[in-house]
């Protein structure tokens, strides 16, 4: 275990890019870090970081890095062949489990040789953990959501910064909402639920950097691409494009795609046909009937073509129908329909691609965003144009420099350009 050697003191090797320093309380444990994996999704409140360190685990007992302390790591990227730094980003962890094997000595070993194994410590977020479960409730007149959102968000007692998309939200004033006590994450989700943050998907999430998320990704959907991702063809001079991919803006990959398409057993789950029965104030109860197929064809995240692939045959409007009426509706607002179910369509199609080289983690770690994916493959072209960037995983290993790879996975509602 290292608790001298400071960044200053190591070797500096030109051809690297990423730097780490990583510290539990006061232990340097920065020449120990041999692996750094960062997952960020959509689907959940916060980032996790997975760290291999290489320990010996009498260290670690004789330390207690049992979870108590702070736990700091600091990543640096260096412009190639200099040591001018390009991006710092310090990430405040909080230490959740570790696997840690023990293994048999004598009751009182007087020379101790270390030992060192891989111990692998799972961490999320310090800040984006304790402001999504900081516990809120208020109570609103007359309101918008986007009111009751920003104020709910500022409430939490870790001060996070809102940043709310005001495009395609649901603008419409509330008579009273109610927000029961409960997490700040829960009664976000809560709000979409019951009245619909947007006429589209919504996203909720909390940076690493404590600011709150919510977007609408239908709505990005038509916006330009955050980052431009290119799938090469073997047997080709691919130079001029893989030169440009060095800023963060444009990616290149010459793996194979792995997608999945689910349109006949989504459409079977929730019905192409759905009956929703609620009780506005004026009225014993209201029903809206809604078609999930135009539906997903103007909610969901479409890109270009909007046909949706399904058994028609199988699964008639006329006979194939769902009856919901647990909600107790919001007028005779169709929001929240449109909301939960823009998400329930939103992957149908998935796409996982491995990025190669020039990783830009703030780039990757910035889901939720419209990608653009470049098929270069004459066969593949349908597959090409608008995805919404569900989730990250980036991931790096020490060797002799460290190096990167990223896998991400793409959605979108359609599933070709036709």
């Amino acid at each position: 275990m290292a608790d001298t050697a400071g960044p200053g003191d190591r070797y500096w090797n030109p051809t690297r890019t990423y730097e780490f320093d990583l510290m539990i309380g006061k232990v340097d444990l920065t020449l120990d870090l041999v692996s750094v994996s960062i997952v960020t999704s959509i689907d959940v409140p916060y980032q996790s970081f997975v760290l291999q360190i290489a320990l010996d685990p009498n260290d670690v007992i004789l330390e207690q890095i049992y979870g108590q302390k702070p736990l700091t790591m600091k990543v640096r990227l260096f412009a190639t062949g200099t040591r001018i730094t390009l991006e710092e980003t310090i990430f405040e962890l909080m230490y959740l489990t570790s696997d840690m094997p023990i293994e048999v000595t004598t009751e009182t070993p007087e020379n101790m040789q270390k030992d060192r194994q891989i111990i692998t410590f799972v961490c999320v977020s310090r800040k984006a953990y304790t402001t999504m479960n900081s516990v809120v409730a208020n109570a609103y007149q007359g309101a918008t959501l986007s009111t009751v959102v920003n104020e709910l968000i500022a409430s939490a007692p870790t001060k996070p910064t809102p940043v709310v998309d005001t495009q395609g939200a649901n603008a419409e004033v509330m008579d009273q909402i109610l927000i029961p006590t409960s997490t700040l994450y829960k009664n976000l989700q809560y709000l979409n639920r019951t009245f619909g943050l947007y006429d589209g998907m919504p996203a909720i999430f909390c940076s690493h950097d404590n600011k709150v998320y919510i977007k609408n990704l239908t709505a990005k959907m038509t916006t330009s691409s955050k980052f431009v991702v290119y799938q090469l063809p073997l047997g080709k001079d691919n130079t001029k494009i893989i030169e440009k991919c060095s800023d963060g803006k444009f990616f290149y990959t010459t793996k194979n795609l792995e997608t999945t398409y689910k349109g006949t057993s989504a459409f079977a789950y929730m019905a192409p046909r759905q009956l929703h029965i609620v009780k506005p104030k004026d009225r014993l109860f209201h029903t809206i009937d809604i078609e999930l197929e135009p539906l997903a064809q103007k909610y969901g995240l479409i890109s270009k073509g909007t046909k949706i692939f399904y058994d028609t045959v199988a699964l008639p409007t006329s006979n194939r129908v769902a009856i919901h009426k647990d909600h107790t509706g919001n007028e005779m607002n169709e929001s929240y329909i449109r909301a939960k179910y823009a998400r329930r369509v939103s992957s149908l199609t998935e796409m996982m691609v491995e990025v190669q080289q020039s990783i830009r983690i703030l780039e990757l770690m910035n889901v939720g965003e419209a990608v653009k994916l470049d098929t270069q493959i004459v066969p593949t072209k349908d597959f090409t144009d608008m995805y919404i960037m569900r989730a990250s995983h980036i991931k790096f290993f020490k060797v002799t420099d460290w190096e990167a790879s990223a896998v991400l996975f793409l959605i979108r509602t359609n599933r070709t350009l036709s």
